[in-house]
């Protein structure tokens, strides 16, 4: 059967030329259909679009509130940053009144304020010039207290009243304490200072007397050897001698003393710091 044929004239108004198309019949008379098809299509289209928009939208609403719960965050951990800065500023404040308690209890260091500024000071560079100046403080007065060991060995003669190493039934008081060592082995200072004296002194041998600008002084006695000499600055672990046996001695060992103004303090208590 011979397809049908549909003639379409183009007319213009304006006496150009008439075109003219020819189409299947079939397409035409399916052109409803076609429409239809194309609007349904259109109208998916549209309405796509719409949702995108509605979702886009939504999803930057969603994204708006995400970013205000994020700024949220970064400000509670700013606030959190800020709470822990404050507990360590706080720990350290408890640690100075702390070391200032014992110093003073030692008759080392004395200090008024030492917890710090009033409660009601602004919080500005002051409060940490305050807490710089006062750790730098204790820092420079505990490098001028004599601690730790001079000499790693056995204690022999202890702080305190004794018998007579010498023999005989009298008793006498100890000055200070004797730490058994090899000839030669380094006695080392514990704390800075300026040496007052380094020479034979009697019964005491070869010595080196410190003084630690606080009130302190620390005497090293029986060396064979010294290290230093008088007008010295030294800093604690400076070698300024080694052991020997000079001076009223039984045998090679340190006699180390700690003296406070005219007080003799038991060197023991500064040989460790307790935790």
């Amino acid at each position: 059967m011979k397809e049908r044929i549909t003639t379409v004239f183009l007319v213009s108004n304006d006496s150009a030329e008439t075109k003219f198309y020819t189409v299947p019949t079939k397409h035409v008379e399916k052109f409803k259909s076609y429409l239809k098809i194309a609007s349904s299509v259109l109208g998916f289209l549209l309405l796509s679009l719409v949702s995108l928009t509605v979702f886009l939208k939504v999803a930057n609403n969603e994204i708006s509130k995400l970013n205000n719960n994020v700024l949220s965050l970064k400000n509670d951990l700013k606030l959190l940053d800020s709470l822990e800065i404050k507990k360590k500023v706080g720990d350290i404040d408890n640690n100075i009144k702390d070391i200032n308690k014992y110093l003073i209890e030692r008759g080392v260091f004395k200090t008024e304020n030492a917890g710090g500024p009033e409660d009601n000071a602004s919080p500005d560079l002051r409060v940490y010039e305050f807490y710089f100046n006062k750790t730098d403080q204790i820092l420079n007065t505990i490098k001028n207290v004599p601690i730790g060991h001079p000499l790693i060995g056995e204690h022999k003669s202890l702080f305190g009243y004794r018998s007579n190493p010498f023999g005989g039934r009298s008793t006498e008081f100890h000055k200070g304490l004797d730490i058994k060592g090899e000839i030669g082995a380094q006695v080392k200072c514990t704390a800075s200072g300026t040496v007052t004296m380094a020479e034979y002194d009697g019964g005491y041998g070869n010595s080196v007397v410190i003084n630690h600008h606080n009130g302190l002084t620390t005497k090293f006695g029986h060396m064979s050897k010294l290290n230093v000499k008088s007008g010295d600055e030294v800093k604690a672990g400076d070698v300024i001698g080694f052991v020997g046996s000079t001076g009223r001695s039984t045998g090679p060992h340190l006699h180390y003393e700690i003296k406070y103004k005219d007080d003799y303090i038991n060197p023991e208590n500064f040989l460790n710091i307790k935790q």
